[in-house]
């Protein structure tokens, strides 16, 4: 008959985690600041049924632009419209014309 022995430790090897870039936190319009047919600099909601525009204050695009540490950080942004929180890459914002939702 055999013995069993316990394998102690024998466990998978500890991994070492990679390191993230820091989620920035940025300063973006309300809604009442937006202005109809202007454009700001910002990212579209990626809320499927919003999918409207998310607008950095001009303050905000100074201060990310300057900072140091990686090249491209996250910004963990809640959508004015919808409140949907989401990470949006500081690199994918582009110029976008608001247009405020129709009536319907």
């Amino acid at each position: 008959m055999a013995i069993k022995r316990t394998h102690k430790g024998r466990s998978t090897p500890a991994r070492k985690s990679a390191s993230t870039a820091p989620i920035r936190h940025v300063e973006i319009l309300r809604v009442a600041e937006l202005v109809p047919n202007h454009t700001h600099t910002g990212w579209l909601c990626k809320n499927r049924g919003c999918g409207r525009l998310i607008a950095l204050t001009p303050g905000s695009l100074a201060a990310i632009g300057s900072s140091a540490g990686f090249g491209d950080p996250l910004s963990a942004i809640r959508c004015p419209h919808c409140g949907e929180e989401d990470l949006y890459r500081f690199s994918a914002r582009t110029e976008i014309v608001y247009a405020p939702a129709g009536p319907g």
